[in-house]
């Protein structure tokens, strides 16, 4: 038996039985038995189908059955149809993404409006590290003034896409895993990606969880700028802080918009 037959052997045993992979496949059931069987391979067609269906890429079929079982638990492929599908769904939107992501690698401060303490304005801090092709982040929330300690963070996991000239950042709260957060971002090219400017999406961090869309800018932090110091500059700020630049004030101001959308706000 083939590395091939057995590890399709291995994914059809997840699904409700081989009958039914067949169905969805469109391939008849002497045939899937013959793959099973190792006594013949697809064609490349009928290969790429087969991979898209169980959310796998054909090298990996091709591996030692120890292998590919080790992947197939890694990707949680053995917890059924509706796993691998979602998997298939965020692999398709993960292609899309363009390799000039990768241009936002680093740390920047976060503004915007605070949506749980109106009238405040607050500053976060963002990392984006590559893990292969792929550019993740950690964003991270001080729910305090600025200048003082404070036991309210709000910690942030995400992912970041860059399609369509735009970039998406979709992330969610991982102490507590119930807050989601969405960014729509205008890349600055002209400035090598030191700044960002767009819209913020989700819901106000205090009791009434009020969902809410304010106005978001990034900036890099310079390298000379060490994590400590810039963690100690995140927090919350009064609007007049002599400590917020007034063309981030500008970037960030939520009364001017329209006139039949919430917009972000454009460069002149």
């Amino acid at each position: 038996m083939t590395e091939f037959s057995e590890n399709l052997k291995l994914l059809c045993s997840y699904s409700p039985s081989v009958s039914q992979v067949g169905r969805d496949l469109k391939i008849n059931r002497s045939q899937l038995n013959r793959y099973l069987a190792g006594d013949s391979r697809p064609r490349i067609a009928l290969m790429r189908k087969i991979c898209d269906y169980f959310g796998v890429e054909e090298y990996e079929l091709l591996l030692p059955f120890e292998e590919f079982a080790q992947i197939v638990k890694l990707r949680s492929l053995d917890k059924g149809p509706i796993v691998r599908e979602l998997r298939q769904h965020f692999d398709h939107v993960m292609s899309l993404n363009e390799p000039r992501i990768q241009n936002l690698a680093g740390t920047f401060w976060e503004y915007h409006y605070s949506m749980a303490r109106p009238g405040k304005i607050i500053r976060s801090l963002i990392h984006f590290s590559r893990q292969e092709d792929k550019l993740f982040y950690r964003r991270l929330e001080r729910m305090g003034p600025h200048d003082r300690a404070t036991l309210r963070h709000h910690r942030y996991q995400g992912v970041a896409l860059l399609t369509g000239e735009r970039v998406f950042l979709s992330d969610y709260e991982y102490s507590t895993g119930v807050e989601l957060t969405q960014t729509v971002l205008y890349p600055d090219y002209a400035h090598k990606w030191r700044r960002l400017n767009g819209i913020k999406l989700g819901v106000s961090a205090d009791h009434s969880h009020t969902p809410c869309a304010v106005r978001v800018y990034l900036e890099r932090i310079p390298l000379s700028t060490s994590a400590l110091r810039a963690l100690r500059q995140c927090g919350l700020y009064d609007v007049d802080s002599s400590d917020i630049p007034d063309d981030i004030r500008d970037m960030i101001s939520n009364v001017v918009s329209g006139p039949y959308v919430f917009a972000a706000h454009l460069y002149n």
